[in-house]
């Protein structure tokens, strides 16, 4: 009898709380949200890895992450075309993107110094496209107004993270594969992030953990700062610097979506 009253109490608690998770975690438009500002950041993910793979910096970790993040924005994409608006601008975003996908996925392993440019241009047209879509798809979606302020900070971790990948392209192509004319396809923009960072420390809301990060994030900032600007090429050093400061933005990223109006 004892054991019965526990395991109804149990159950009642269990579904008392199912409401406010519900609206944090499974919310069909939340999780949407999440997965085209994942697929965002993403996007710099692949020609980052490929410079440290061509560079020799960490190549296994780096083959191992650039499948990871493959595999991820495949995963998205599934999901994301099942939650699309019935728009046909939309539709036609998502086709665009997904045809071009299918391309960049396979030209991406294929980088040598004749096509250089080219990947980077197909770089750049995906990181564009990924990003129309994610504007077109909160436009048209008359939940957004309801999340409109932390997608909006969210976007701003995202493109921190888009910024972070940048100068490390950048870094590696200049310095390791002597490329110079990279800078034209990235925007290396180190005082935009700490304009971001302290965007995202005004919310209302974000707990101490949150604001740790934040402060964490400027002193590897900092880190990357002096690392550019001395002469000697150390590439172990910005792969580090740039796993360590994605991995603490990813994390920020999730706490702002977590505050969900």
């Amino acid at each position: 009898m004892k054991q019965f009253i526990s395991l109804i109490i149990i159950l009642f608690t269990v579904i008392t709380t199912l409401p406010s998770i519900a609206q944090v975690s499974d919310n069909p438009f939340d999780v949407l949200g999440k997965k085209l500002l994942q697929n965002e950041l993403l996007s710099n993910h692949f020609i980052r890895d490929f410079v440290f793979i061509k560079t020799n910096t960490f190549k296994k970790k780096s083959m191992i992450d650039m499948d990871k993040s493959i595999a991820l924005f495949d995963d998205n994409l599934s999901y994301i075309v099942l939650h699309l608006p019935d728009n046909n601008k939309v539709k036609e975003d998502f086709l665009r993107l997904q045809n071009f996908w299918d391309i960049y996925r396979i030209k991406i392993t294929d980088f040598d110094n004749n096509n250089y440019q080219s990947i980077l241009v197909k770089t750049y047209k995906i990181r564009k496209f990924i990003h129309q879509l994610t504007n077109d798809i909160f436009d048209k979606h008359p939940e957004y107004s309801d999340y409109k302020k932390s997608f909006e900070l969210a976007k701003l971790a995202v493109e921190n993270s888009k910024k972070i990948d940048a100068i490390a392209t950048v870094y590696m192509f200049k310095k390791g594969l002597n490329f110079s004319d990279v800078e034209n396809y990235f925007d290396v923009d180190l005082t935009g992030i700490k304009k971001n960072l302290k965007k995202i420390g005004k919310l209302k809301g974000l707990d101490t953990r949150a604001k740790d990060i934040i402060e964490d994030l400027k002193i590897t900032l900092e880190s990357i700062k002096i690392l550019l600007q001395k002469e000697k090429f150390n590439p172990k050093m910005m792969y580090a610097y740039n796993i360590t400061f994605n991995k603490k933005n990813f994390k920020l990223f999730n706490y702002i979506l977590q505050i969900i109006k």
